[in-house]
């Protein structure tokens, strides 16, 4: 099998200081890289990725066994690059092999099938779609929805350029992009659900899918976003945003596991049953009148946790922004706990939507993750 192989190079920058927080923020995502010929060689599920920093140049090399997987890694690398070097991100040029697509690899069409109401705030659809394999992954929970603009039947989707790097409908036939849970798949079936927090102050995620019927179509990239990794006690929490991962983590974790699950809704019609191990107890805070982002209920219920100081134990946090970085400080300064040992996600934060904020617009979630920049 050829390895196909994709080059490309920044200039006039700190190369050393920016490889090494580029390096930094992938090893917090579970990213492993080792030295390898005066540079740094990183594995990415499969792909290969080399770095090397020279004076103000930093360059990068993938090798790829598949077309789909150089398109991945070239977009993680592409993101990060710019995002890390804070430079343009159409000034990055790629030589060598190019990504032969018409459209994103990852891209699909999803057709709604049905709806259901789970609870008040809480609406489930279901969708079909053809060749759904690489979104059936228990490791990455999320993708990332595209949207139409209300009234468009007949949406554009996605195209890739001469540069090789996705194209986006704009004016009328724009699509906003949300980021949300897989709660089931089933891709030899065909289908996935989709569950969507409704709320009056409705942004594009919430408010098509309060309107969305049979037949209504929208597009999906992905997969991103990292579950929870197993250990032998863990603590879940998140308020109604991340009731759908912590419904998706706990319905897989073994039997033994202990701890705590966590969940902050608006009241007890908000509840939804959960399928968890025995040994794990589960407590419902419930804001009332209180809107969301008012209520101190969660960030109170988990700095009030007794987290057990033994080797393999696991917190995983989604929430808005400020309880979010409140949670983050204190697990690791106050409780001592490593990054390995939590992931604490802000999903969405007061005031803001997705478009303006990487981690999360309200209910409509984002994770910053190497993955999620990559597809």
């Amino acid at each position: 099998m050829k390895t196909l192989r994709t080059t490309t190079a920044v200039g006039g920058i700190d190369a050393a200081a920016v490889l090494n927080a580029l390096l930094a923020h992938l090893t917090e995502h579970e990213f492993e890289a080792r030295p390898q010929d005066a540079g740094w060689l990183l594995d990415y599920d499969g792909a290969h990725i080399f770095f090397l920093a020279k004076g103000d140049s930093l360059s990068a090399e993938i090798m790829a066994p598949t077309q789909e997987l150089l398109f991945d890694a070239r977009m993680m690398v592409h993101h990060h690059l710019a995002e890390f070097a804070a430079c343009d991100s159409t000034a990055i040029r790629w030589e060598g092999d190019q990504p032969a697509f018409e459209r994103p690899p990852a891209f699909r069409v999803l057709t709604v099938v049905s709806a259901q109401h789970l609870t008040p705030h809480m609406r489930r659809l279901r969708f079909r779609a053809e060749d759904l394999a690489r979104y059936a992954d228990n490791e990455n929970l999320h993708c990332k929805l595209l949207l139409p603009q209300p009234g468009v039947t007949q949406p554009e989707w996605p195209t890739l350029g001469p540069d090789g790097l996705p194209c986006l409908p704009s004016g009328e036939k724009r699509l906003d992009m949300r980021t949300y849970t897989i709660r089931h798949i089933d891709s030899q079936a065909g289908w996935m659900d989709i569950d969507f927090v409704l709320h009056e102050d409705a942004g594009p995620g919430a408010a098509w899918a309060q309107r969305a019927q049979p037949g209504d179509q929208i597009g999906v990239s992905g997969p991103g976003g990292r579950s929870a990794r197993p250990a032998a006690w863990m603590l879940l929490a998140a308020d109604e945003t991340g009731l759908p991962a912590i419904a998706r983590i706990a319905e897989s974790l073994p039997s033994g596991t202990r701890g705590e699950i966590i969940i902050e809704v608006q009241n007890a019609e908000d509840e939804l049953p959960l399928s968890m191990p025995e040994s794990m107890s589960l407590r419902w805070l419930h804001r009332d009148s209180r809107r969301p982002g008012e209520s101190s209920l969660l960030r109170d219920s988990i700095l009030a946790c007794d987290i057990p100081a033994e080797e393999n134990r696991f917190v995983w946090v989604a929430a808005e922004f400020t309880t979010a970085q409140t949670v983050r400080k204190w697990l690791r300064d106050t409780v001592g706990m490593s990054g390995k040992e939590q992931l604490v996600v802000a999903y969405w934060r007061l005031g803001v939507d997705e478009t303006n904020m990487k981690s999360g617009g309200r209910t409509d979630k984002a994770e910053e993750t190497a993955r999620d920049a990559g597809r």
